[in-house]
């Protein structure tokens, strides 16, 4: 049966209730009710799962949520809750204060409650240990950090009692950054992420690394939150010199003027950063940034960043290797604009996203359909790409998984049945819990995952499966098509290793 129509007079009215929405038009929230939407979870169901990739924040209006960690390494050098305490056999709880409906938190301490060992939702409180939870009460927000940049979640959130959640998802969650009867709301999520997640982050980068408690404490309350729409220019070429920049999620173009076009130089993820040659040379900027897709960025300013390097010589020293390294790239890119085609080409078709991209070279490839073979062996007799693609010069880029960095396939599947383990670069699908409602498949950017029929133990009939190459994960000679190509003429490379990348397409 059709499901009923939607009164939207009702859903509106509804969607007014939070606190947070209220000071919205009926127009702006008519815009964005398909992504706003009411979900009720019953005790003890989980609501966000470990590992998972997920494009949806939480806001909880009735209940409590528990955060339930697993064991990680570094778990204990997570940043504290300002004024939180946790102690054995207890539970941190984070309760609503600052008037209806704000976001502004305290965390008391309640006792008698079980204590699950384990980590910590990247954007939650890190205020435990194994051993410990955290409860988190109504007037909250969380997964939003994971939503917004592509996070992996880092631990179980389960409804610790009945729960009613308004799941925001990601398109809605940008607009309702941008409305500017919503810049309070706006502020305090960055005040959150501030408070409880940028100076883990910080010293998730190798160059903050070694920083005193002092230093990473002033750059978390200095440090500028930013956000870029596709195609948005970040940093024009030639600017001044004003500020650090540190990406939080999406990806960055880095390119320099050459007449009237730009060249392609390198692109920054998660964890990379930009800005140290114009500071520490104290010159313009010499090439110009550019948000590829949704970009959230920290930004640091000129007066933060010096104290940084006044205070640690080493981080001096590895900043000035790396002005060494990024002026080479730009002397390399305008001596041979050609080679920057192929960075160009990887942003343009998505394969900057690649941890595993395959490759044939068609001088060697006899067309004998080894490779698929071996694959389909490997895997039941269903292969797992298609040999057919793509052509750059001589190689063909097959239709087969990239193993992506931040892959959207795993964004939504409602059983679980994708995954990648955390840690792994390898994503699978599990035939056994799928059920075969193609959510992935429409997900995957790059039309990377097949479908073949198969009955389904899940619903108990005939389906056509969403299936993918997994690397032959646990098999000891790793991927057959590689090994059993009697030619060399399939490879796989990570566009993580753009230098590898253009000595392979040039050679």
């Amino acid at each position: 049966m059709p499901a009923p129509p939607v009164d939207l007079a009702a859903e509106i009215a509804r969607l007014k209730t939070y606190p947070f929405l209220a000071p919205l038009a009926d127009g702006t929230l008519k815009r964005l009710q398909p992504n706003l939407i009411e979900r009720r979870y019953a005790k003890g169901e989980t609501i966000l799962r470990v590992g998972e990739y997920s494009d949806t924040a939480f806001y909880l209006k009735d209940g409590i949520v528990e955060i339930r960690m697993a064991p990680a390494a570094g778990a204990e050098n997570v940043p504290r809750v300002a004024g939180a305490r946790a102690v054995d056999g207890g539970a941190t709880v984070l309760q609503r204060t600052g008037g209806q409906g704000g976001l502004a938190i305290q965390a008391v301490q309640r006792s008698g409650l079980s204590a699950d060992g384990t980590v910590i939702i990247s954007d939650m409180p890190a205020d435990l240990r194994p051993g410990h939870q955290t409860l988190v009460e109504p007037g909250e927000l969380f997964g939003e950090i994971n939503a917004l940049a592509r996070y992996a979640l880092s631990s179980d959130v389960i409804a610790h009692t009945d729960v009613v959640c308004l799941a925001i998802r990601t398109p809605a969650l940008r607009a309702l950054f941008k409305q500017p009867e919503l810049a309070a709301f706006k502020e305090q999520v960055d005040n959150r992420y501030r408070q409880r997640t940028l100076g883990a982050h910080l010293r998730q980068v190798d160059l903050f690394a070694g920083l005193s408690e002092s230093v990473i404490e002033g750059l978390r309350q200095t440090a500028e939150l930013l956000s870029f729409e596709p195609g948005a220019v970040i940093v024009a070429q030639d600017a001044p010199a004003d500020a650090f920049y540190l990406v939080r999620g999406g990806y960055v173009k880095v390119a320099v003027r050459t007449g009237a076009h730009d060249l392609s130089i390198t692109y920054l993820r998660k964890g990379d950063y930009a800005g140290e040659i114009s500071l520490l040379l104290d010159e313009p900027w010499p090439f110009s940034l550019e948000a590829l897709e949704y970009v959230e960025l920290v930004r640091i300013r000129r007066e933060a960043f010096q104290q940084v390097v006044e205070s640690a010589p080493a981080v001096e020293q590895r900043l000035w290797e790396e002005v060494v390294r990024r002026l080479k790239e730009r002397g390399a890119a305008l001596r041979n604009p050609l080679a920057s085609q192929y960075l160009q080409m990887a942003m343009d078709t998505g394969l900057i996203h690649g941890e595993s991209v395959m490759l044939i070279d068609m001088n060697l490839c006899t067309r004998c359909d080894d490779c698929v073979r071996a694959c389909a062996s490997t895997h039941g007799g269903t292969p797992r790409f298609i040999r057919e693609g793509n052509n750059y010069r001589h190689w063909m880029v097959p239709n087969a998984c990239y193993q992506c960095s931040d892959p959207a396939c795993l964004v939504g599947c409602p059983t679980g049945a994708i995954t990648r383990p955390l840690g792994t670069r390898e994503v699978t699908i599990n035939p056994d819990v799928c059920i075969a409602c193609h959510n992935c498949s429409r997900r995957c950017p790059w039309n990377n995952i097949i479908e073949v029929p198969f009955y389904s133990p899940v619903v108990k009939k005939e389906v056509d499966l969403p299936t993918k190459c997994d690397q032959c994960i646990g098999r000891e000679d790793g991927p057959a098509c590689v090994q059993i190509c009697p030619h060399g003429a399939l490879t796989r490379i990570s566009f993580k290793d753009m230098p590898q990348v253009v000595r392979t397409f040039t050679e």
